[in-house]
């Protein structure tokens, strides 16, 4: 969306009825309400929006060289996010609240929730633009600790659905690990031994410069540019910083699903561990889809 057409004092009303998206508003004047509607089952009414202010490019999700994800400095970001609440605004984002933290979450009240996205004021021509990603999701039944959720092990059921849904399925070994200040997680840095599945997620540039990265070619599939030795892959996975994951030995199947830009942890059993489920399920002839390990 544009905001060139509208006044310094216009409100712009905005429904996103989807689960997750993006938001990208060039050259922003004015406000935009943000009214969120996504489909969720009738007998749940809350639910729980989380937004991500794009200030830098992401680097590629799948890469060779480790120094790729360097990217260049982060940029102000354009505009200044508010909950809005029963009787007031409640400030959720500001470029300069001092706080690093490029997600920010808030829930719904009484099945509504609304954010106004209040653009600062214009500094000449210069070409801006406000994005962000969203995602807005059930909220956690009681007694479900949300921090900690994603921490245990998936049962076997579990795992079998992770395989057959997820957007990265690979083997791999954790060579890696970093505290990400601004996304609130700990980043896992996967060196890929077999790669089974890699969706290509809707965002992917056309063309890039930058030999250090892999080209989707097909949905399920990731090929090598061509006339490119071969060389080691890798990916950045994301996990909460309250699970206090870090970098260990062995291999593992890593099955990750796309979330604000960032490929999620989903379940990460051990390789042998793994191959023992799908010998099971194979043999049983109950497997949801065709288990590879």
């Amino acid at each position: 969306m544009r905001g060139l057409s509208s006044s310094e004092r216009g409100v712009t009303p905005v429904y996103l009825r989807c689960r997750e998206g993006n938001v990208s508003w060039l050259y922003p004047r004015g406000a935009l309400r943000l009214l969120f509607r996504p489909p969720l089952p009738a007998e749940e009414k809350d639910f729980r929006v989380c937004i991500r202010v794009i200030r830098r490019p992401d680097p590629p999700e799948l890469f060779h060289s480790l120094q790729v994800n360097k990217t260049e400095a982060t940029e102000r970001f354009p505009a200044r996010i508010f909950v809005e609440g029963p009787r007031k605004l409640i400030a959720l984002y500001a470029p300069d609240d001092n706080d690093p933290r490029e997600l920010r979450c808030f829930r719904s009240k009484h099945g509504r929730a609304a954010l106004y996205v209040e653009a600062e004021p214009e500094e000449g021509p210069k070409r801006r633009v406000a994005t962000f990603k969203y995602e807005a999701k059930s909220l956690v039944r009681r007694h479900y600790d949300p921090a900690t959720a994603e921490c245990r092990p998936c049962s076997e059921s579990e795992l079998e659905l992770a395989f057959c849904t997820s957007d990265l399925v690979s083997r791999g070994v954790i060579v890696g690990s970093e505290h990400r200040e601004d996304l609130d997680t700990t980043q896992l840095t996967l060196r890929v031994t077999k790669l089974i599945r890699a969706t290509a997620g809707g965002g992917e540039p056309n063309e890039i410069a930058d030999d250090d990265y892999f080209r989707y070619q097909t949905d399920n599939s990731v090929l090598p540019h061509k006339h490119r030795r071969e060389r080691s892959i890798h990916a950045h996975v994301h996990v909460a910083s309250a699970c206090g994951a870090s970098a260990g030995a062995g291999e593992f199947l890593v099955m990750a699903r796309r979330a604000l830009g960032r490929y999620r942890l989903v379940c990460a059993p051990r390789a042998h561990e793994w191959r023992q489920l799908v010998e099971k399920r194979n043999a049983e002839g109950t497997a949801h889809c065709l288990l590879q390990h």
